[in-house]
């Protein structure tokens, strides 16, 4: 009788961790195997393949007073198919003879992977949870069991591929507990600094956009032939990417620390550039995490922040309550199968930027509700503008515009305002930019969160010229978050809520 006491009762295989927990012995002919799912994401397909079988022989007693049954007159189980090409040569002594040499970790995982492709079409499945959401495996004689998820079932979701070795001498539970990548989009606010994750911060056409995806670093030890490590990026036509395959583009700082930057021999960019639709502009970043990882760059649990930036531009949607408008999504795809080949992708990770439109009118000190038309002015952000130099025409038209906002105004234009700010690249076309604002009932659209200030420059008839300029000033919750929390204006000390 070959006894093998020596076989480990869990073994530890293909880059998953368990925890086992053995019920009370049972004189039960045959066991369940009970997956926890609690940790899972996706659906799953388990499959149990008999290894090795044997003799079941009552509890014998071990090191420390503990009892355990084992298995004697070791074979190879129902689940390996020992006539396929190839076996014997891989498998040269008996299955009793292999089970022995199964003392470690690292020994179990080789094993794993060599039976792999000898696997028979007998096994036992279950890919559904019970009232508990475990997976339970039931109907299984004595035995070591190879437990896998099925091939090609778990490929872009979030989870991964479990595959490990188990005594099955009585009911038993595992609780998987694989590593999954995580990422995290982000959005600076130009005004505080801060960074958000819902990002609803207001942006003045034109200005440049700060963007941070934040991943960790999984460990990779069990993936000796490469892991997949794919940050894809999207943006909506509002934004003009400023990421180029130049790697100066894009800076990948480790745990937030600007002086330890990952170098850019450890990482790629792919750009798609807006498609026919002009919907999107999207690019990837492949990085080399196992080099990195080997190199000692980067270690298990770091967390990388990839920063890059955009502008808004003329195409940007203006701001509608509880509405998104110019999204930047981020999806990372990873590696979540160290039994083969196959990739898992996080969930999506969106910010938003808004840029304001504010209706202005000039109205009568005594009636406001006469609104006054004629009037002229010109728009800035700085308080300290003299009319008086801006040498202003008859029709309130300025020869020296500086520290004024260009604005863009073509002949029938129908978007959303008859005046936006004009960004860099409309200034220097030169078409349709002005600086004089006739109000009346007047939208202007393509502000941000900042002071505003209205220069008139020509009065309506019978009106006086105001004296100082009229300040407004956008503003955004603390919560960042215009889906929830409307912008709104402040206005000769008053409120007004953003409708829009």
């Amino acid at each position: 009788m070959n006894k093998t006491s020596k076989l480990l009762s869990l073994l530890l295989v293909l880059a998953i961790v368990f925890s086992l927990s053995v019920t009370a012995l049972a004189a039960d002919t045959t066991y369940t195997i009970t997956v926890n799912g609690s940790g899972t994401v996706a659906d799953h397909t388990f499959e149990a393949y008999q290894i090795f079988k044997g003799d079941l022989h009552a509890p014998a007693t071990g090191e420390g007073g503990n009892t355990s049954k084992i298995l004697s007159n070791i074979v190879w189980g129902d689940g390996v198919d020992t006539n396929k090409e190839g076996f014997k040569e891989d498998f040269p002594v008996s299955a009793a003879a292999t089970a022995e040499l199964l003392t470690t970790v690292e020994q179990a995982r080789a094993f794993a992977k060599k039976i792999a492709p000898f696997l028979s079409d007998v096994h036992t499945d279950c890919s559904t949870k019970d009232g508990s959401g475990n997976y339970v495996i039931s109907g299984l004689s004595a035995g070591y069991y190879l437990v896998k998820d099925k091939d090609n079932t778990l490929q872009n979701t979030n989870d991964f591929y479990t595959a490990y070795l188990m005594k099955v001498v009585a009911n038993v539970t595992a609780t998987p507990k694989g590593e999954k990548p995580t990422l995290e989009k982000q959005i600076q606010n130009n005004n505080t600094g801060e960074w958000s994750t819902t990002g609803n911060v207001a942006f003045q056409l034109g200005d440049t956009v700060k963007f941070r995806i934040i991943t960790s670093v999984p460990d990779v030890s069990r993936y000796p032939n490469g892991y997949t490590y794919i940050v894809h990026d999207t943006m909506t036509v509002g934004f003009t990417s400023k990421v180029t395959t130049d790697k100066t583009s894009v800076s990948i700082v480790i745990d937030n620390d600007p002086t330890d930057t990952l170098a850019g021999d450890y990482y790629t960019i792919v750009l798609n550039p807006h498609g026919d639709t002009g919907e999107t502009s999207h690019f990837d970043i492949t990085i080399n995490i196992s080099k990195a990882i080997a190199d000692g760059k980067l270690q298990p649990g770091d967390k990388l922040y990839i920063n890059y930036a955009a502008v808004l531009n003329e195409k940007a949607d203006f701001y509608q309550v509880g509405q998104k408008h110019n999204t930047n999504t981020a999806q990372l795809e990873y590696s979540n199968n160290p039994n083969g080949e196959g990739t898992g992708k996080t969930p999506e990770s969106t910010v938003n930027a808004w840029s304001l439109p504010a209706i202005i009118r000039k109205v009568d000190g005594k009636d406001n509700t006469k609104i006054l038309n004629g009037a002229k002015f010109v728009l800035s952000r700085n308080p300290n503008l003299k009319v008086s130099e801006m040498q202003c025409d008859e029709n309130g038209v300025p020869a020296v515009t500086t520290g004024l906002i260009a604005l863009f105004a073509p002949a029938g234009q129908s978007s959303t305002a008859p005046y936006d700010i004009a960004t860099a690249d409309q200034i220097t076309a030169g078409e349709h930019i002005t600086y004089v604002i006739e109000l009346g009932d007047t939208t202007i659209a393509g502000f941000g969160e900042h002071d505003y200030y209205l220069y008139e420059t020509k009065a309506p008839n019978g009106y006086n010229l105001l004296a100082e300029p009229v300040k407004f000033t956008f503003h955004t919750s603390a919560t960042m978050d215009l889906l929830t929390d409307p912008a709104w204006i402040t206005l000769n000390d008053s409120t007004i809520k953003l409708t829009g």
